[in-house]
């Protein structure tokens, strides 16, 4: 399952995108589109996550969750509110 946050502010995603091809299309489309400067895997929470920038700025924060197989998810935040905080 692929999840985004924009807060309103950015677009994002509207509805869950849910199957391994489905998110690698929609992933390759996007990295496509946004071609960040730079992309750097950090610690977020208590695990591991990509920091995308662009500009020398945070653009999007990018964790996975794996569980069970139908309850994995990726997750993208793109709230500058958020983004700023890391």
């Amino acid at each position: 399952m692929y999840v985004t946050d924009g807060g309103g502010e950015i677009f994002t995603a509207r509805k869950l995108v849910h199957g391994g091809a489905r998110i690698a299309e929609l992933m390759v489309g996007v990295g496509l589109r946004w071609r960040p400067d730079r992309i750097d895997l950090v610690e977020v929470g208590d695990g591991p996550a990509l920091l995308h920038r662009r500009a020398g700025r945070v653009f999007s924060v990018d964790t996975v969750e794996i569980k069970d197989r139908p309850n994995s998810a990726y997750r993208r935040v793109l709230n500058p509110e958020k983004t700023a905080l890391v």
